[in-house]
Order: structure tokens, then sequence, then C-alpha cells
């Protein structure tokens, strides 16, 4: 069984040369090297950000093309002119995500007994396999309720969320926190500026940043290490997406599977799903 939860999208008005420039910069491009990139000169590229050109639909998406943007920054680009948008933009409840949500549902039943989720852009828990929800069903057992959110971050740096079951949380934490600033940098997004706000208002995100990294490098990647219910639980993750999206909302998806670090993990999970 998997569960599907809605959000409501944020957008922060901005002028077509303002957001040009912006996502051109945050891809450390000069004006030279994007105007070389889409065979137009400098000066016209200038004139387009300052305003005093009006771009056509085709420079925009040529423009996007070679800055290599998603397709939500290239509708972004295009509605701020005052065009249609290139790519739809379909809620994965609607029916002609039904595809979609079929395989979705697939890859999360088949890797019960482990956990896996499948999250948006901004790190919010749209769908979770059978394991994932008795994972977390046995945390609000151990400690009582969530917070009222779905985002994974979040639950992380909150107290009441996943926080108290991490054993090293000061290392997940922060390799969050750089995860999120990365992707900001690289796509300003008021919605991850957001959650950014309210990760400051659950932890000094100053000293996390400047943390040095864990002095144990035997593993080859960084384990989740869960303390629960007297178990120790390590495992890790990957992430996967669709990579013949052409809708905003499919390119963003992205599952989460859990794979156990160690044996005792691996039949931990096992015997809780048979």
């Amino acid at each position: 069984m998997t569960m599907l939860i809605r959000h409501r999208k944020v957008r922060a008005p901005m002028q077509t040369g303002q957001i040009l420039a912006e996502l051109r910069k945050a891809r450390r491009l000069s004006q030279l090297e994007l105007a070389l990139r889409a065979d137009v000169s400098s000066r016209h590229l200038s004139f387009i950000e300052t305003g005093r050109s009006q771009p056509s639909p085709a420079m925009l998406k040529r423009l996007a093309l070679e800055m290599e943007l998603s397709c939500r920054d290239t509708n972004r680009l295009l509605l701020a002119a005052g065009y249609a948008p290139a790519f739809t933009e379909t809620d994965l409840s609607s029916n002609s995500m039904a595809p979609v949500r079929e395989a979705l549902s697939v890859m999360l039943t088949n890797h019960n007994p482990l956990p896996a989720v499948v999250l948006d852009a901004h790190w919010n828990v749209l769908m979770a396999n059978e394991a994932q929800q008795r994972l977390m069903g046995l945390m609000i057992e151990e400690r009582g309720p969530f917070p009222q959110t779905a985002n994974v971050v979040e639950l992380v740096f909150h107290p009441q969320g996943y926080r108290p079951f991490l054993r090293n949380w000061d290392e997940v934490a922060a390799f969050l926190l750089r995860r999120l600033h990365r992707d900001q940098q690289a796509r300003p997004d008021p919605a991850l500026a957001t959650l950014l706000d309210r990760l400051a208002e659950l932890a000094d995100l100053d000293a996390l940043l400047h943390q040095p990294p864990g002095n144990d490098h035997s593993a080859p990647m960084m384990a989740l290490d869960i303390e629960l219910a007297g178990q120790r639980l390590r495992s890790f993750s990957t992430l996967a997406s669709f990579g013949t999206a052409l809708d905003v909302v499919m390119e963003e998806l992205r599952i989460e599977h859990y794979f156990p670090a160690d044996e005792a993990t691996r039949r931990w999970f096992r015997n809780q799903i048979q």
C-alpha cells in the first residue's frame, strides 16, 4: 500500500531579464559565455537581461536549452515574458499521470520490506511504501505524534520528528543542509528559501554548515544510524528519477530507496513485514 499526499506550490513574481540573469549566474556563466553558446550577441543578451529588449519565445527556449534549465525554470522564463509554458505541470493525482503513479507504486512495493518514498523537488514526501509507513508508525508509538509536516528534511531537524532517533543527527543534518544550499545556489527557489528559514528555527544552521566531516572514513557512504525500540538500524539511500520526463512534476519526482548497511538491519526490516 502506498500513500499519496498533495502540496501547494510556491511562486515568486520577477521580471524576465531578472530571472534570466539569476539563472545564468547560478550556473556560473558570464553573459559572453551564454551568448556564444546560444549564438547571439552578448549585447543582445545584455539588453534582454536589463529589459531593453523583449525576447521571443524561441530565443528564451534556446537560452534555456543552453543553460540546461529544468522544465520548471524554462516555463518560469516563458511565463514571465507573457508566453505560454513549454512544458505541462500535471498534478500527480490526475488521470494522465496514472501510468506514472503505477510505475512509482511498483517501485515502492517491490522495495518492501525496506523503506522507500517518493519526494518532490522540495523534499516533501508524496508517496511511501508499507515499510516506510511501518517504520514511522513505530516511531510514533515510541515518542508520540509527529509534527504536521510531510517534509523529510524538516522531520530530520524537528525535535519531535526523526531527530530523537538519529544517533548521528549532526552528521545527517549537516549533509542535508549542504545539499539544500547547493540546490538553492543552482536554482534559487522561494520554497527552498522558506524551508531553510524553517530549519533555522529548529537548529543552528551556521554551526552545522561549518561542522567538519565525521572521522570514520571506513565506509563508502554515510549511513543513517537510527535507534528504535532498543534496535540499532543502519541504512543508506539511493535517489532515482525519470529519465524521459517532459512534465514539470514528473521531472522533479525523486524515488528514494533505503538499503541496510549491515546484516542486523536487514534482518530487522525482513521481520517487520512478512
